[in-house]
């Protein structure tokens, strides 16, 4: 049995390891010596790790599980990520950042920031987010022209994969336009480049150190949860085209034909009168094709769109998403062996129940520690999964024994210390931590603004 699965890693959970066969072949070999190192060398400040925090996992209904469910503590997850924008804008993938109480960024050098989500498209794993009080050294990524990626091309993917920051490996592309039946836009990358769990969001590059793709999935059998050489990136022009839009509108705001379309086979072409088996074939006509006036009927192939190729339905369904919505296309089509062109408008792509774009969240407006007397300081009696100390690893029990270097004695005093911090617009506190009788720093963020 085998499954897609997505690239998250469950920071809380145990993972164990095994070591999968791998090629002998290797990506560097038919390169310059150092090539893909002084690549990577030069890329690698840009991607980040994206740390995520969801509420406690539910139990089910014994009484048992209900009392272990209450003493439960928040999930923390690990993906990856990459700059965009040296402003704090950061790109990853949908699916680690969704249905989250708290989204932290952390950087190469140890750093950690919060973040909030700027806009996630119903259709595309992908994710934008920017980061509240992002440093001031952030260096952002060059986009390469997936279009161009071609199979046999080297490719590194850097990420996070089982929580190892800055992991690297390289391969090759091992296909391009795949459909993994995960959106009618399907046009993901193959690699065989080593992705696994917690690379999910992270790029990945050409020798050119230029961005081609997002890792987004992997392909494993059974229960296996390793990489096997078969992972799947979203494409790089993907990605500007949904990053642009999220960056203008909050929103993709997607284009469409209301068309229902299908692949042309090499006997269909021949059947329908087809040159070739390019194009995507009309099977029927959806809500809203009045608007096209007749022009377009069932049993015409579509083979252009504004004087660009149409390669099948998914590329259709591309070109027409990034179409701005009201103008009008030309469709160069074939009908019965004739071949003409058309024009018609570009609808809004109208979302299902589920399937809205998720629009900005606030960042976290409270702390979310409850404070209790201790003898030699104060107590941690309580942590909010939706505050802004979520990731920091705080535990009920632990004892808080300064906050900066100020002795704290009372809860009333490290409330205090903290709101000084959080008036001065600090966004982060260094508190002393007494656990299991030793002592230690951690650094906490307060609540966004």
């Amino acid at each position: 049995m085998t499954a897609l699965r997505r690239l998250i890693l469950a920071s809380s959970l145990g993972v164990s390891l095994g070591v999968a066969g791998l090629p002998a072949w290797s990506a560097e070999a038919d390169q310059p010596p150092g090539a893909i190192a002084g690549m990577v060398a030069r890329v690698r400040g840009s991607v980040m790790r994206v740390v995520v925090v969801h509420p406690p996992e539910t139990a089910d209904d014994s009484s048992q599980n209900k009392a272990q469910a209450s003493d439960s503590r928040p999930v923390t997850r690990i993906g990856s990520g990459f700059v965009i924008d040296p402003s704090g804008l950061v790109a990853t993938n949908r699916h680690v950042v969704e249905n989250t109480l708290a989204i932290f960024v952390g950087t190469p050098d140890g750093g950690r920031y919060r973040a909030e989500v700027v806009g996630m498209p119903a259709k595309a794993d992908i994710a934008l987010l920017r980061m509240i009080h992002p440093p001031a050294n952030l260096t952002a990524v060059k986009f390469g022209d997936s279009d161009k990626v071609r199979p046999g091309d080297t490719v590194i993917a850097i990420g996070s994969p089982f929580g190892f920051d800055n992991t690297v490996t390289a391969g090759i592309v091992s296909s391009v336009n795949r459909d993994i039946m995960e959106s009618p836009f399907d046009d993901y990358i193959q690699t065989d480049a080593a992705i696994n769990h917690g690379n999910s969001g992270g790029p990945l590059f050409n020798l050119a150190g230029e961005v081609v793709g997002m890792t987004s999935v992997l392909y494993a059998p059974g229960n296996y949860s390793g990489s096997v050489g078969l992972g799947f990136a979203i494409p790089s022009n993907d990605l500007r085209f949904v990053f642009s839009r999220l960056e203008q509108y909050g929103q993709v705001r997607a284009g469409m034909l209301p068309l229902r379309t299908q692949q042309v086979t090499e006997f269909m072409a021949q059947a329908i009168g087809s040159p070739d088996s390019g194009g995507a074939l009309i099977a029927a006509l959806g809500p809203g094709a009045d608007e096209m006036n007749h022009q377009i009927e069932p049993g015409d192939i579509v083979r252009t769109f504004n004087s660009r190729p149409v390669i099948d339905p998914r590329d259709l369904a591309r070109q027409a998403a990034r179409a701005e919505i009201g103008s009008m296309a030309t469709l160069g089509i074939c009908r019965g062996g004739t071949i003409m062109s058309v024009q018609v408008p570009i609808l809004p792509f109208e979302a299902g129940p589920q399937d809205h774009d998720v629009l900005p969240g606030a960042p976290p407006k409270t702390l979310g520690l409850q404070f209790a007397a201790a003898p030699n300081g104060v107590a941690v009696s309580a942590v909010d999964p939706s505050g802004s100390v979520a990731d920091s690893g705080l535990q009920p029990g632990d004892v808080i024994l300064r906050v900066q270097q100020r002795r704290v004695r009372t809860p009333e005093e490290a409330e205090a210390a903290l709101q000084a911090r959080e008036a001065a617009k600090q966004p982060y506190a260094a508190i002393l931590v007494e656990r299991d009788d030793k002592a230690s720093w951690i650094p906490i963020a307060l609540p966004g603004e």
